[in-house]
């Protein structure tokens, strides 16, 4: 092994030891009961990992998957989360083992990230020897403030990693005219996440100007190359770019609004409280910015400033770069801009890492041309970081930024400062024994904040603890139901919004940045739980659930047969119950039904009962009732005066989460109860009560309502009437018959988008859009054929466009060879 690869290999090495030793400190498994799963990590990257596994084990279609909401598009739900190159070795990996598959894919990234930074100064700063410093720093990036935040964030951790091979090729195209590394990496990037690409493709525009401005000759044809190798790279993407814009066009993200009004989101001075070592980590909506780097970057970037053996105009081109980051991370219009013109929806600042980048590579210049800063300045410098940490002390917000970190930032700098001039001092004689103690502080330094900010955890034990028994429970509907029938399971403990495909199975809940936005509409309309990015069940009452196809229940109340729910099956202590008002997934309505939909009322509960009016019912699906209630702090206790199913709602609650006890003691848990949804209280008899429990101890009334059984046997009845036989159907494929009575509109409980074509009879049929949501077409009386067809939209043509930009490439890379040799024929 060559010395330049024996660099990389510790380089590579060096992260890679300290997060096995943060993990087994954290006691993730195998070395604990822990595991890294963090927020969207816990909720939608494990489920879409395993869902991706069981495609690639079971030689499923990777165009579209049943078990993600009511149905998704796969290919662009492939390419926002899981188009990492190293995601395929997935088909490798036991089920059981999904979770630690993702966490050494994370330490991986890592470690690469910390590879391609020193690599990136290895070969900018052209390092021969000393090589020390460089690990360090390189250290540096791999363990930022981005990183301890959003090291969860699996799917932009390729990008990070990528970044300073990116920027490195950027340098060698404009300075050396050499394209591979730049049009590769950045290649790359993008298919792996365009989302962390586009933000470092902003970042390449300002690198460019600096790195044109700076360049002595041949400025056109440096501007001409950065052009054409950056589209190119762009539309190697189109192949995942374009289908994903197709999908996310229905979601929640699509649409853009420039920010009427300029605002400041925070004081800079207190931002700058950010770049303190062991500052928690920030995630949510208040867009405080993740910038740690180091105690040592911090005094060395002011180092930068006052150093005589650094060019003006490279340090008028970085100082400007970090200016320009501080000042966007406050701005509204910078942050929307830096973030495809949308703002984050929380885990802000995500283009901090580029911010780290910039400082690293400035702190390692003033490193290597340390003797360039005078002693008087390096006094000037440690005065001026300590008065911006009083300053910014002053002004922060300290549940922010504790108290804590401002005074050990200060000790760090204070002591980094005093071993930089102890090394500038000429009657000092032990400087190697300084330099290498300074080194193990700086390891030390970068190791504990990493220990302490990143790598949170959560059980393990939990979150696998159903999978057996759900597995077991899952067969037994499979056996219960009929051949080739099509149907959807719910789950009323879940623990994420995403247990469909984490478990194997069809749902109509679903959590996803994919989301189609107008299925959250009509969830809400019916008084169930919606939002921009997610989609669920609760809140069902029987017709919509009828309506969604769910025929099965899991839940972990041994009591819940009722009026609605028959008890079918049972594995420990998880219980499956069978739907009484379930439909196919194709079901025929008349005129009236579709005009109900249209003069949809405000009142939810009104418009629930207005549906199962033009149904046919002659009384209120849900009607009010006055129970027993009693309301205090932290509790209501509501009696019922007559056998029943229940349903509550409330005028205001603040709390996110609410219990429901019930005499049996069976105990059901409603999350994101701010979310505004309709709670199924389930059968009740006269005399029986439920307590209502939330955790702000706050005084909460509750509406009640008592379901009405005729009615909902009315509405079903005429629902039932006319549906569509299940012949066969695949992922992408489904076929069957429906013998109609009554002309009027086939509604398919699939989400209507493009992609989908639908035959009758063999012929194609324009798609009819019932309540903006499903799937629909007229039908005449008589027999019929149904079929339906999915092909990923904008797949094909994106593929063609990405061959022709490789193809492209490879063709300039043939000339440029065949010009080089004849150049060099000539020379001989």
């Amino acid at each position: 092994m060559t010395n330049k690869k024996k660099q990389l290999m510790v380089a590579f090495g060096m992260p890679f030891i300290i997060c096995v030793l943060i993990l087994i400190g954290n006691g993730v498994y195998p070395f604990g009961k822990q595991c890294i799963l963090h927020m969207d990590m816990y909720h939608q990257y494990c489920p879409f990992f395993i869902e991706f596994l069981d495609k690639l084990k079971s030689g499923g279609s990777l165009m579209y998957s049943w078990n993600i909401g009511l149905g998704s598009d796969f290919v662009s739900l492939f390419a926002y989360y899981l188009a990492s190159p190293f995601n395929w070795l997935l088909v490798i990996c036991p089920k059981d083992f999904v979770i630690e598959f993702m966490t050494i894919l994370i330490v991986l990234k890592i470690s690469f990230s910390g590879m391609s930074f020193f690599y990136f100064l290895r070969e900018h700063f052209k390092i021969e020897k000393d090589f020390t410093a460089a690990y360090i720093f390189s250290l540096g990036y791999a363990f930022c403030g981005f990183v301890a935040t959003y090291s969860w964030d699996i799917m932009w951790m390729d990008c990070i990693a990528l970044a300073p091979l990116i920027i490195l090729g950027l340098e060698r195209l404009v300075k050396e005219g050499k394209p591979a590394l730049y049009y590769i990496t950045l290649s790359i990037s993008i298919l792996a996440n365009y989302y962390m690409s586009m933000l470092i493709c902003i970042f390449l525009v300002f690198y460019f100007v600096a790195l044109f401005f700076q360049q002595k000759g041949g400025k056109l044809k440096a501007f001409i190359r950065f052009s054409v190798y950056s589209l190119l790279a762009g539309g190697t993407g189109v192949i995942l770019m374009l289908p994903e814009m197709k999908v996310l066009s229905y979601s929640g993200s699509s649409g853009m609004s420039f920010p009427k009004k300029m605002e400041w989101y925070f004081n800079i001075v207190a931002e700058l409280s950010r770049l303190c070592v062991s500052a928690e980590v920030y995630e949510g909506n208040d867009h405080w910015p993740n910038l740690y780097s180091g105690c040592f970057v911090l005094l060395l970037v002011v180092f930068y400033v006052f150093n005589k053996e650094i060019n003006w105009k490279k340090k008028l081109s970085r100082i400007g770069m970090l200016a320009f980051f501080i000042v966007s991370f406050a701005n509204n219009y910078l942050d929307f801009i830096w973030h495809g013109l949308h703002f984050p929806d929380s885990l802000p600042a995500r283009q901090s890492f580029l911010f780290s980048f910039v400082m690293l590579v400035v702190a390692y210049d003033t490193y290597i041309h340390r003797k360039g800063v005078r002693i008087r300045y390096m006094v000037l410098s440690i005065i001026l970081v300590i008065g911006m940490l009083v300053a910014s002390y002053k002004k922060m917000d300290h549940t922010i930024t504790e108290p804590l970190c401002f005074l050990v930032t200060g000790i760090f700098v204070a002591g980094y400062g005093a071993l930089f001039i102890l090394l500038k001092l000429k009657a000092v004689t032990s400087k190697k024994i300084i330099t290498e103690l300074m080194y193990v502080v700086m390891i030390a330094e970068i190791f504990v904040n990493m220990a302490v900010t990143g790598f949170g955890t959560t059980s393990r034990v939990n979150y696998l603890k159903y999978q057996e028994d759900y597995e077991e429970l899952l067969e037994i509907a499979q056996n219960d139901s009929g051949e080739n029938e099509f149907y959807r399971v719910e789950n009323i403990e879940r623990q994420t919004k995403n247990d469909a495909p984490k478990y194997g199975y069809k749902s109509a809940t679903q959590f996803s940045s994919l989301m189609n936005i107008n299925t959250s509409h009509f969830y809400q309309k019916f008084y169930m739980e919606g939002g921009k990015n997610y989609y669920c069940y609760n809140g069902a009452t029987p017709i919509t659930s009828a309506m969604l196809s769910v025929k099965y229940m899991i839940s972990d109340d041994p009591h819940g047969e009722s009026d609605i729910w028959t008890k079918v099956g049972e594995s420990n202590n998880q219980y499956l119950y069978r739907n009484k008002y379930t439909l196919p997934m194709g079901y025929m309505v008349n005129d009236a039904f579709i005009q109900s939909f249209e003069s949809f009322t405000l009142n939810k509960v009104m418009g629930i009962n207005s549906i199962g009016y033009f149904l046919g019912a002659e009384q209120e699906t849900l009607s009010r009732v006055e129970p027993n209630q009693v309301n205090k702090e932290g509790s209501t206790v509501i009696r019922f005066d007559k056998d029943g199913h229940y349903y509550a709602n409330y005028t205001n609650c603040g709390a996110d989460s609410l219990t429901f006890s019930f005499n049996n003691g069976s105990d059901w848990k409603y999350g994101k109860t701010t979310h505004k949804y309709l709670f199924d209280m389930g059968y009740h008899r006269a005399g029986e009560s439920v307590e209502i429990s939330n955790s702000k101890m706050e005084t909460i009334h509750f509406d009640v309502y008592c379901l009405n059984i005729n009615a909902v046997e009315k509405a079903y009845s005429k629902l039932s009437q006319q549906t569509m036989k299940m012949e066969e159907y695949s992922d992408t494929h489904m076929k069957g018959n429906i013998d109609v009575k009554e002309p009027g509109r086939l509604i398919l409980s699939i989400e209507s988008q493009e992609g989908w074509s639908l035959l009758v009879d063999g012929r194609e049929q324009d798609i009819t859009t019932f309540a903006d949501t499903f799937i629909s077409v007229d039908l005449d009386e008589g027999k019929h054929e149904i079929e339906l067809r999915y092909v990923t939209p904008g797949l094909k043509e994106g593929a063609i466009f990405s061959g022709a930009c490789v193809g492209i490439f490879i063709v300039l890379m043939l000339i440029r060879k065949l010009r080089a040799t004849k150049n060099e024929a000539q020379e001989d």
